[in-house]
């Protein structure tokens, strides 16, 4: 394994691993746009009036778990976040000016699509979580495949499992048969606490190995963390793979003593707003 100088670009990292010129500005500066605007879209969730309003949602929380400083919380489930920041992207993408990179380009983003393969049709078919793709020949594409990170041990047994970074290295439905993806860790908890140090550390010592991993600097404000892999043991071309980590708070319930209404009436379907109006009224 390589370990290339830290604060190179994405564009200088490319084109050390294979891209010519054109093409690693090319897919580095398309790369830049795109995530702009899924950072864009998960910063709008963010915002404490649409955060509150998707905790309201049917589908948007787990059912209450009970921790160990005593506290209940509800997690916000992988695929409901996904579903709100594609939406988002969506709306951020179609209010572009004409003259914007992405709409020149005709970028169009995808969220839950099914993965086209010559293996699997149908309800057989992969998702991928998030995709951008240019509609002009040969142009780049992005796929970005997302994991929540509730603990720890989600770093190894989901980021890194078969169903998380896995599915870029296999012969089986690959999510990419092109050169750059993406992993995005939803990290889930009460404190802001990042996982990114857990992330590199497990691609330190990942297998198959990684032939390279770097610090990247993505743009003036950003720096991530990228590896790159050998895929020929699948007759694929070798990709390189985008670290990328967004945080999002569990959602506090109550205090243990005081909860075993509530908790049987959130696992029966209710919701916290149906909830504060039954306290309120009592």
């Amino acid at each position: 394994m390589n370990r290339l100088p830290s604060k190179s670009n994405l564009k200088t990292f490319l084109r050390d691993h294979g891209f010519s010129a054109i093409d690693a500005e090319k897919w580095a500066e398309f790369t830049r746009q795109v995530l702009a605007i899924y950072w864009r879209a998960a910063d709008q969730l963010l915002q404490p009036k649409y955060w509150e309003a998707f905790k309201q949602k049917n589908g948007a929380l787990g059912v209450p778990k009970k921790k160990r400083g005593g506290e209940v919380v509800r997690i916000p489930i992988e695929d409901a976040i996904t579903s709100e920041i594609g939406h988002f992207a969506d709306e951020l993408r179609s209010s572009l000016e004409a003259d914007h990179f992405l709409r020149k380009h005709d970028v169009q983003f995808r969220y839950e699509g099914l993965v086209y393969d010559d293996k699997r049709s149908g309800r057989y078919s992969k998702k991928v979580d998030f995709s951008a793709k240019s509609a002009y020949p040969d142009a780049p594409t992005l796929m970005i495949e997302a994991k929540p990170l509730r603990s720890t041990g989600d770093v190894q047994n989901c980021y890194f499992g078969a169903d998380g970074m896995g599915c870029f290295l296999t012969d089986d439905s690959p999510y990419t048969k092109g050169p750059l993806g993406a992993m995005l860790a939803y990290t889930i908890t009460n404190t802001n606490t990042s996982m990114r140090a857990l992330v590199h550390d497990g691609l330190k010592t990942y297998e198959p190995a990684a032939v390279t991993i770097a610090s990247v600097i993505l743009d003036h404000e950003t720096t991530i963390d990228c590896s790159h892999h050998d895929r020929s043991p699948w007759k694929l071309v070798p990709i390189t793979i985008l670290h990328l980590e967004r945080k999002f708070p569990s959602d506090i319930l109550a205090p243990v003593d005081s909860l075993s209404a509530t908790e049987k009436q959130i696992q029966k379907g209710g919701t916290t707003r149906n909830l504060a109006r039954k306290r309120k009224g009592s």
